[in-house]
């Protein structure tokens, strides 16, 4: 794969222990860049922390990274986040309706589908958690 086929993000370690270091990076707004921020109220910057699972042993708390994710994840979480949820609300709306011909019912039956689907979501999250996760590429002097 290129370096195309990534997304590259400088972080400063938080926490690193065996298995798993916690990364602070700083997530910029497309506007966060702009010449203008200063004078505009839109321009936002915000902490997050990444969590990565990867073994490396001479890491420590404060140094800087480069961190790596894979740009082909980004349609996979889409559709885990927005396009399924909006197509099983979508299908139980109408299905619901032309069964029982209540929208009220049909209505209240689209959104608890959500309920059992982001519980799913939920108990599978360590899955998850690995399957969209970034790595650190090299460490920045």
């Amino acid at each position: 794969m290129s370096e195309l086929d990534y997304i590259e993000h400088e972080g400063i370690v938080e926490e690193a222990n065996h298995q798993h270091i916690k990364v602070r990076i700083v997530n910029e707004s497309a506007c966060a860049s702009c010449h203008a921020k200063g004078a505009c109220t839109t321009a936002d910057l915000q902490d997050k922390l990444i969590d990565v699972y990867q073994t490396i042993s001479n890491i420590s708390v404060g140094q800087k990274v480069m961190l790596l994710g894979k740009k082909s994840l980004a349609p996979k979480a889409v559709l885990l986040a927005y396009v399924f949820p909006l197509v099983l609300i979508l299908a139980t709306l109408i299905i619901v309706f032309y069964v029982t011909n209540n929208e009220l019912l049909a209505g209240i039956s689209s959104l608890l589908i959500l309920v059992p689907y982001f519980a799913i979501i939920y108990f599978m999250r360590n899955k998850l958690e690995r399957t969209f996760s970034f790595t650190i590429k090299h460490q920045i002097n």
